[in-house]
């Protein structure tokens, strides 16, 4: 099957929680980036959506989620939630079963949490791993990524040049992830956690959606885009529930020319038995260093815009792509073998 590839930023807040800016506002700025899509995600809400500007507009589909959001628990997100009432209030287990039932798909939202509480910051972890019933996580959180690094004496300059405090996935989180996808499906998003939040009286706006729509994306594999509203949200959320995605750092270049398959056409988040000996390749569109992560180690790099790597053992393989060290995009894996 031939796949139509879409970027787009997810965990997006509106002014109908925490964020700055109106629906509007925030679709215009994602139009401004070239993104294709958006996950709305305001904290245990779901008003954005019945907003009369949530709809298409300039090629940008916007996706109605909810944060649900504890004070003293990790934080989920649910797309396609439609009521969420008292969901923060409940214990994981019982909320993830009946966002489940009701048809919602759910990620962890930064799941290593974050305290730094000289700036209001008071993040907890996700704790309740042994539940089967939520369908990925975030993986890379562009914010979080930044804000770890950030102290009173630095703020200054990590404000003016943001990216030399973005160094990538939390490597705990990922070999999370990696534990996780070898004994089930869980899907890797890039996430923003997106406020633009307006200080000193409005005079200043600390990272503007538009800046944002530029750096963490998540492009999907999409098996229609361009039909209806309805239908076209159907669609990325399949794709995104069966892995066929990948996480670009886009401030440091486009990550659409990123490919990673096998020679007989699987595609990420695809299960095949092994059959021998299988290839796989990764390419990208510049000189990169592709690594081969095998069951959450690093089993081959290779320097160049294109991979191949002959695969003789089952597992869970996915690829890390970095730019002179620099991290760049995080593949979903592809899973070979019986189980």
């Amino acid at each position: 099957m031939r796949y139509r590839r879409i970027k787009g930023a997810v965990h997006i807040h509106t002014s109908y929680s925490d964020g700055s800016g109106t629906v509007a506002e925030i679709i215009d700025a994602a139009a401004a980036a070239g993104l294709e899509y958006l996950v709305v995600a305001d904290h245990d809400t779901t008003a954005a959506r019945e907003d009369s500007d949530f709809k298409r507009r300039d090629g940008v589909l916007p996706i109605g989620a909810v944060e649900i959001s504890p004070a003293r628990r990790g934080h989920c997100l649910a797309i396609g939630a439609r009521q969420v009432a008292g969901y923060r209030w409940m214990p994981e287990s019982f909320y993830l079963q009946k966002l489940r039932r009701d048809g919602a798909d759910t990620y962890i939202a930064h799941p290593e949490g974050r305290v730094k509480r000289r700036f209001g910051i008071n993040l907890k972890q996700w704790h309740a791993w042994d539940h089967e019933h939520f369908t990925g996580m975030e993986i890379w959180s562009y914010m979080h990524d930044w804000v770890d690094k950030v102290g009173w004496l630095n703020l200054p300059a990590l404000y003016r040049n943001p990216a030399s405090a973005i160094d990538g996935p939390d490597k705990r989180v990922l070999g999370l992830w990696d534990r996780l996808n070898s004994r089930r499906r869980v899907v890797g998003i890039g996430a923003l956690d997106a406020h633009a939040v307006k200080m000193f009286f409005g005079m200043l706006v600390a990272f503007e959606y538009e800046f944002l729509f530029r750096t963490v994306l998540t492009h999907a594999l999409v098996e229609s885009w361009g039909r209806s509203e309805a239908e076209d949200e159907l669609s990325l959320r399949s794709a995104l529930r069966e892995g066929r995605a990948f996480v670009a750092y886009e401030a440091l270049f486009p990550g659409d020319a990123f490919r990673f398959e096998s020679t007989d056409g699987l595609q990420m988040g695809a299960r095949a038995p092994l059959a021998g000996v299988r290839t796989l390749m990764a390419s990208v569109d510049r000189p990169a260093e592709i690594t081969l992560v095998h069951n959450g180690s690093a089993s081959c790099v290779t320097s160049g815009r294109q991979a191949r790597f002959d695969v003789h053992s089952a597992g869970v393989y996915r690829v890390e792509v970095r730019v002179e060290g620099r991290p760049w995009i995080f593949s979903n894996p592809i899973y070979l073998g019986d189980d």
